[in-house]
């Protein structure tokens, strides 16, 4: 029996193989079942604490990037946001015998960081609830020279990122409307979406979501410089 095996197979009842601060074997769970592993464990002692030993490391060492072992499968590397330890990694990870961290490759991104990829990034980043600014620019740094990183955090975006409603309602209240004076509308009855000009008296229903090619918001644009500064010949 491999150490692998044993310490996948002492895992799947119960029991826990962990490095001690000295050096040697901890075993935890159920006393029974440890009592019954205790003369396979003593017999592989060594073999088994080089195998805990990949990667173990300091235990508190918080690391983004894991290689996570398997007793019957290559291993597999991961990235975490934030950061997490080795006891992080071994508990979301129950089938892993071991766990290192690792500096990957760096793959250069051929282009830039664009401003919608980064608005993805620091949305999914709220979304997950992170507010640190510190961790925030790390992560968008990591985008702008990683390209491995890049993919990782926009492909979370864009799967966890509530989607855009693809059929919004364009309707609007007359009452939103700057081209309307009093109750009556300055440019004319909207009509199919389309802008007429005729009957300047109408004097459109308060509630009523209609679609004018007229609608003049009365909000300011980004750059803050009001509609009715813009498109005066309306008004």
């Amino acid at each position: 029996m491999t150490p692998a095996t044993i310490i996948r197979e002492a895992q799947a009842e119960g029991v826990r193989l962990l490095l001690s601060s000295t050096g040697t074997i901890k075993a935890t769970g159920d006393s029974v079942a440890v009592n019954r592993w205790l003369a396979v464990i003593r017999e592989h002692k060594a073999e088994i604490i080089d195998v805990l030993k990949v990667g173990a490391g300091d235990m508190a060492t918080a690391s983004r990037w894991w290689l996570i072992h398997y007793s019957e499968r290559d291993p597999v590397e991961v990235a975490c946001c934030p950061e997490a330890t080795h006891a992080d990694i071994l508990e979301r990870h129950p089938d892993a015998v071991a766990a290192a961290p690792f500096t990957p490759t760096i793959r250069q991104p051929s282009a830039s960081l664009t401003a919608s990829e980064e608005t993805a990034v620091r949305a999914w980043l709220a979304l997950i609830e992170e507010t640190d600014p510190v961790i925030i620019g790390e992560v968008i740094g990591q985008c702008q020279r990683d390209a491995e990183a890049r993919d990782y955090f926009t492909g979370r975006a864009a799967v966890e990122l509530p989607k855009p409603d693809p059929f919004p309602d364009d309707r609007r209240q007359c009452s939103q409307c700057l081209n309307r004076r009093g109750r009556a509308c300055s440019i004319g009855k909207p009509e199919r979406g389309a802008l007429v000009v005729a009957n300047r008296g109408y004097w459109p229903a308060p509630d009523i979501l209609q679609r004018c090619a007229g609608y003049l918001p009365n909000v300011t644009d980004n750059d803050q410089q009001p509609r009715r500064e813009r498109w005066p010949g309306l008004i």
